[in-house]
């Protein structure tokens, strides 16, 4: 067990299941298609962070699992993370998408049994999608939600969603900045592969290509082939709107601490320019 098990609420959690399927592909390789695809297959409370971008515990726990497993952080604290800790997170969850591809090499050690799915998509069109994520996750609208607006909304403790969102992503891509994380895709990318392939005995292990469809994800899960399409959507698009939505809430949140304090600082204007005109100070 890790030295410090990471806890969230002691709010009612869903009971904990069997994790079934880790799809570990990286970030712009179908996952939100995939979270759909084995939602349909059957397998229930199927993770991915499209659902929980406004769950500011869920990011917390990733920021926590980030500085316990990316040794490049500064705050990189060397703790580790186990199945106890994972499990605080996805107890309830059969299936792991999105998030799991960043996190793949703990995820994998620490459930052994799970099948793992490896979606690959050909890098010259992977690169540009992740060097837009990256881009406009490391923005001056990102940067400035996370020092002026999240610092108003937040709970006390609490670090904000974009930090921990950044955190993971430089974490993940080994960087200290965006550039850095940009110009270290490829070795990411071949890295990721390579791992999972290394640590996935081959008959516990689907490459999946983008495309595919149905068939080869039905004969490797051992399920019948469902009678509608496979799931495609644009997972870029999907993201960009469901974070637009969330940072529109988030300025909405905190609009009234922003008024309220561009107020004081007017009235302490209009203070010393009478103060400057009147009295001669």
């Amino acid at each position: 067990m890790s030295e410090k098990q990471i806890r969230l609420s002691s709010a009612p959690q869903p009971p904990n299941r069997p994790l079934k399927v880790l799809s570990v592909g990286l970030p712009r390789t179908g996952s939100y298609s995939m979270c759909l695809a084995l939602s349909e297959l059957g397998y229930k409370d199927v993770y991915h962070c499209m659902h929980t971008l406004d769950n500011l515990e869920h990011w917390m726990f990733f920021g926590e699992a980030s500085n316990r497993l990316f040794p490049t952080l500064q705050s990189y604290n060397g703790k580790g993370m186990v199945a106890e800790d994972w499990d605080q997170l996805f107890g309830p969850c059969e299936a792991i998408t999105d998030i799991a591809g960043p996190f793949s090499e703990s995820l994998i050690r620490n459930y052994p049994d799970a099948k793992v799915i490896l979606c690959e998509r050909p890098f010259d069109r992977w690169e540009p999608s992740v060097t837009q994520l990256l881009k406009s996750n490391f923005g001056p609208v990102q940067n400035f939600i996370r020092d002026w607006v999240e610092p108003l909304t937040r709970g006390k403790g609490q670090t904000s969603y974009v930090e921990n969102l950044q955190k993971m992503l430089l974490g993940w891509t080994r960087s200290q900045n965006v550039d850095e994380a940009i110009s270290n895709l490829r070795v990411i990318y071949d890295r990721h592969n390579d791992t999972v392939k290394e640590l996935v005995p081959p008959g516990n292990l689907l490459l999946y290509k983008l495309g595919s469809g149905w068939e080869p994800l039905c004969e490797f899960l051992g399920g019948d082939v469902p009678d509608v399409p496979f799931p495609r959507v644009n997972e870029g698009s999907a993201l960009a709107r469901t974070i637009w939505k969330k940072q529109v809430r988030e300025v909405k949140r905190a609009a009234p601490t922003i008024f309220l304090y561009l107020g004081g600082v007017f009235i302490a204007f209009l203070i010393l320019k009478f103060s400057w005109i009147y009295l001669g100070f």
